[in-house]
């Protein structure tokens, strides 16, 4: 038997007896992303459906100067309440979403042939208040598209002349293209892959150190390069495995909440796909990890390194899930940021050619196999077991 083997056998043994760890890894790295994601989407479907449902309380200053109109909100369950003292403090304090404010001259300017003016006040930042607005200004839209409506057919003009084009909406995307509001998906299943590897680093370098196992264990005659292969094989196995299980997480969510109302699919037939597409991302974050880990000489050291490793290792993440942002040609050798984006097209249900599927692992190897290698040289350091 080759001596990594025996390494990574031995590794994984002493690893998997640390149930503190290993509760660590398979808890956070795998299915807190599965159980966050999910429960937020279903947090959000329910408020969107329960605000789009209900009757929204309106308060309105001025309501004696358009009894039509609000005999007309009331039709769309926009409920006309009292006014306010202060409609701004209301609106500030969270007491009501929205406030309308409907000028002394409104019927005198409708009676004109004037645009009458009105004042819809709350707050762009809150997501109920949104919902509230929307609705509001939808129902004053057709109001207003009414009154114009019928003051051109009383002058025997045909409404439609106003209509000068008709623009039709055509949605392109292929089946589940819906599922680009699961956007933050690639950000939760790369965090988890980087959350498991940078644990296993910690405890396999500067947690051998600390435990004073590590000299022993390099006494044997065993070449250095042996014995890192031996322990990354092991953050391999055990960042493939957290991927398998938020994949299935994610898999499982999405029969439990149902993602139809949102629009939302996530296919069974997605997860070899995106298991093929990140395998390599296991191989660089363990190399990565392992390298970096190797500096630190107590399992604190080695954990704020890897923090901070990771942070930087997010942010291409964190902008490929903002701009969302095509990627082609050279980019697609940017593991991180290419790999963002395979996912989404993975979600949107969109064919890969043979270089989506190839250059981003190709990149990911490359990089992770020049850390391998630096972090081979490093073992071999006189001064690295002491």
């Amino acid at each position: 038997m080759r001596p990594w083997i025996v390494v990574f056998r031995k590794e994984l043994k002493d690893l998997s007896r640390d149930r503190r760890t290993m509760t660590n890894i398979l808890v956070l790295g795998a299915l807190l992303g599965p159980v966050l994601a999910m429960g937020l989407l279903m947090l959000t479907m329910k408020m969107v459906a329960d605000e789009v449902e209900k009757t929204i309380e309106l308060p309105v200053q001025g309501a004696e100067h358009a009894p039509v109109l609000l005999e007309y909100l009331e039709s769309f369950r926009i409920r006309v309440a009292d006014p306010v003292e202060d409609p701004v403090a209301a609106v500030r304090r969270q007491d009501v979403d929205a406030v309308l404010v409907i000028p002394e001259d409104f019927g005198e300017r409708l009676r004109e042939g004037r645009p009458a003016e009105l004042t819809l006040m709350s707050d762009h930042s809150r997501t109920r208040a949104r919902i509230a607005r929307s609705r509001i200004e939808n129902a004053i839209e057709g109001y207003s598209g009414a009154i114009g409506s019928l003051r051109l057919s009383l002058r025997g003009v045909d409404p439609a002349i106003t209509q000068v084009m008709t623009l039709h909406d055509r949605d392109l995307s292929r089946s589940g293209g819906e599922a680009a509001l699961l956007s933050f998906l690639p950000y939760l299943l790369i965090i988890g892959i980087m959350q498991a590897s940078m644990v296993v680093a910690a405890d396999l370098t500067a947690g051998e150190r600390e435990r004073q196992s590590l000299e022993p264990l390099m006494a044997n005659p065993v070449a250095p390069e042996q014995f890192m292969a031996g322990k990354l094989a092991v953050n391999v196995l055990v960042s493939l495995a957290v991927l398998v299980l938020s994949l299935g997480g994610f898999a499982l969510g999405s029969r439990v909440v149902d993602l139809g109302e949102a629009g939302l699919q996530f296919s069974l037939w997605s997860i070899p796909v995106l298991l093929v597409l990140l395998s390599p991302l296991a191989f660089l974050f363990a190399a990565v990890m392992s390298f970096v880990g190797a500096f630190a000489r107590t399992v604190k050291e080695a954990q704020t390194y890897l923090s901070l490793l990771v942070l930087a290792a997010l942010m291409p993440s964190m902008l490929q899930m903002v701009l969302q942002s095509r990627v082609q040609g050279v980019g697609l050798l940017l593991p991180v940021w290419s790999h963002n984006y395979l996912i989404n097209e993975v979600l949107r249900g969109e064919s890969l050619g043979l270089p989506e599927w190839l250059l981003p692992s190709l990149g990911a190897l490359l990089v992770g196999g020049l850390f391998a290698w630096l972090a081979g040289r490093l073992y071999r350091r006189p001064g690295f077991i002491f």
